[in-house]
């Protein structure tokens, strides 16, 4: 891809310029090299041949046996350099889920069916018990986008953390009857956000989420595990928000997705949405989607600390010095990640795609949501995988200039 990959080219439209108008411009390579992509199976390489150190990865997969991982996938300039554990099993991604409808929001946006800058007024999206006030119908397509709508309302498939961090802003908002935080004023990790997303997604195509992600993206990559029915919902009636007591009218999505289906999408992303010469995600959506800005911004010094370092559309983005999996990464990586240890790494200066899974199975009904908090989930802590990720990068053909540190 090189240079030309990197900068959009004289020639292009004046419509996609201001379709897809950066807020700013990413000043790091965003876009890697992608030498050879995989046909209907992946082919393993010889590691040695392409520089890798062999020492070393079996280092990186010590530390990845002696824990809970089930998975994990590298792949170097479209190379399949190792593949640990059951690749092929289909597991509830999680908050993955995030970064795999960036691409349609991407195409829906390409197809003229959705602007960044509509509000949910202009798309008539609201919600009930309670309604949304009409500052927050302001709110944009982009803010939803970056986790800033400023919404507090519940929201459908969140528990936990943010879930406490979004009610406490409700109630500071309740007390002083009115919105304290306008669109696109303060990040919050945000699932009503993300489901408002799936639902005007939804909306725009006409066709639901998983057979759209199976026709617009899965085939076109030759995904080999994906199927339409492998994103399941939880609406407002599904037992388990009942039992959160989480209530909203805009579903909640969830991939059920293989770890070599995965590695397929971190390498469309990491050749900036093309495959085998075709452009299947708008280069320029791309781009933008990974142009971060700072999740503490705007934020007072007493709420919660975010986590992040940045966040752009729907995908993390960790800067060096403030890289929430601390690898000492000499350039940005872009990454999304998922609870208990879903997470895939975008890694463009090194032209690398990794794709860590833990066996979340069972999919969002209730009974396998049960069985998860009563009988437990395996669980990888971001510090042990950073320690695997670190390993693999070690033995890298360009280990001695990969890290800040060293």
């Amino acid at each position: 891809l090189g240079v030309m990959a990197m900068w959009r080219t004289f020639a292009a439209s004046f419509c996609a310029a201001l379709m897809f108008a950066p807020i700013a411009a990413a000043e790091w390579p965003t876009c890697g090299r992608v030498d050879t992509y995989p046909r209907a199976e992946w082919r393993q390489a010889d590691p040695s041949r392409f520089g890798w150190d062999e020492a070393r990865l079996a280092e990186a997969q010590a530390l990845f046996e002696a824990g809970e991982s089930a998975t994990l996938m590298v792949v170097h300039r479209g190379r399949l350099v190792v593949q640990w554990g059951a690749v092929e099993q289909r597991y509830t991604a999680q908050s993955v889920r995030k970064a795999l409808l960036n691409s349609l929001v991407g195409l829906a946006i390409a197809d003229g069916a959705v602007r960044l800058d509509q509000t949910l007024a202009d798309l008539s999206v609201d919600d009930t018990d309670p309604a949304l006030t009409d500052s927050e119908r302001q709110a944009t397509v982009r803010d939803l986008l970056m986790s800033r709508s400023g919404i507090f309302h519940s929201a459908l498939y969140e528990v936990g953390g943010w879930a406490r961090a979004r009610r406490a802003l409700a109630e500071e908002e309740g007390v002083a009857g009115r919105d304290l935080y306008g669109p696109g004023a303060i990040w919050v990790y945000n699932n009503w956000d993300f489901n408002a997303l799936g639902t005007i997604v939804e909306r725009a195509a006409g066709e639901e989420i998983g057979p759209l992600f199976a026709r617009r993206v899965a085939a076109p990559i030759r995904m080999q595990d994906f199927r339409a029915e492998d994103v399941e919902y939880t609406a407002r009636d599904h037992p388990a928000e009942q039992r959160f007591n989480n209530v909203s009218d805009h579903r909640a999505y969830v991939f059920d997705i293989s770890t070599r289906d995965l590695a397929r999408y971190g390498l469309l992303y990491l050749g900036c949405g093309r495959w085998r010469g075709e452009q299947v995600i708008p280069g320029d959506w791309v781009r933008e989607s990974i142009v971060g800005r700072d999740t503490r911004e705007g934020r007072r010094a007493d709420q919660q600390d975010t986590g992040f370092g940045e966040y752009g559309y729907l995908w993390q983005l960790d800067q060096p010095g403030t890289a929430h999996f601390g690898l000492g990464l000499r350039e940005p990586m872009y990454v999304a990640s998922g609870n208990r240890g879903h997470v895939m790494f975008i890694i463009p200066y090194l032209d690398l795609v990794i794709v860590h899974q833990v066996a979340t199975v069972g999919g969002v009904s209730m009974e396998a949501q049960a069985r998860r908090a009563t009988e437990g989930s395996p669980e990888v802590s971001d510090q042990a995988i950073s320690r695997i990720v670190a390993a693999v990068i070690a033995a890298h053909p360009e280990a001695d200039t990969a890290f800040a540190l060293r």
